[in-house]
């Protein structure tokens, strides 16, 4: 009997626990996704900053074309760390979705009415279904940011180890292709943040 006591008395801080794990997971999730929204936002914009650097370059005649390649570079630089970050921030996210997920799942399994289990399970596999399209097509990005990238450090070091006009009109063409990734790439971006924008929009803080 006194087991059986401990049991009612138990459940009840059981279930509010529960409870405030799927709360607290649902606060990191939007935080999460709010952080990775900054950080591709950092991202576009200093992607813009990179490619008209390297624009001047391809236009830069032999008396400017020292400080425009430097500045290329530079804004390389810049464009690594808002990569790494934008990476880093997109893996947190999918993450905390997992966990975020898991909770709820337990959360369901708690409760004893099957009929309000079961619309509970449906409400869940909706969201599911969403936040996984938008995880999926967040880490599609960070996916392609990586070959993108390499190109770019090919032509910084391609341009640095003869910084000539000659050298700069042969990767002409290497260019025009980094600015019509750049493009696609941007493109892409865009999608992924409106997408973000919408969860943060449905998702209480």
């Amino acid at each position: 009997m006194t087991v059986f006591c401990c049991s009612m008395v138990t459940s009840p801080a059981v279930y509010a626990s529960t409870t405030d794990d799927t709360f607290k997971e649902s606060r990191e999730l939007r935080k999460s996704a709010a952080k990775t929204l900054d950080e591709i936002n950092e991202y576009a914009s200093q992607l813009d900053d990179t490619e008209r650097a390297l624009t001047l370059v391809s236009e830069a005649d032999g008396g400017n074309l020292k400080k425009r390649y430097e500045s290329f570079s530079s804004e390389l630089e810049k464009l690594q760390k808002a990569q790494s970050h934008a990476t880093s921030e997109i893996d947190r996210m999918k993450k905390t979705g997992a966990e975020y997920f898991s909770s709820w799942d337990k959360a369901n399994a708690r409760i004893a009415d099957v009929e309000l289990r079961e619309t509970a399970a449906r409400r869940r596999a909706r969201v599911m279904e969403k936040h996984r399209d938008m995880a999926d097509r967040v880490s599609a990005i960070g996916i392609q940011l990586q070959p993108f990238m390499s190109n770019l450090r090919d032509l910084k070091e391609f341009l640095g180890s003869d910084l000539s006009r000659e050298n700069t009109a042969r990767a002409n063409e290497v260019i025009r292709e980094s600015q019509d990734e750049a493009y696609a790439l941007r493109d892409r971006i865009s999608d992924v943040q409106t997408m973000l924008k919408q969860f943060l929009k449905e998702t209480p803080e």
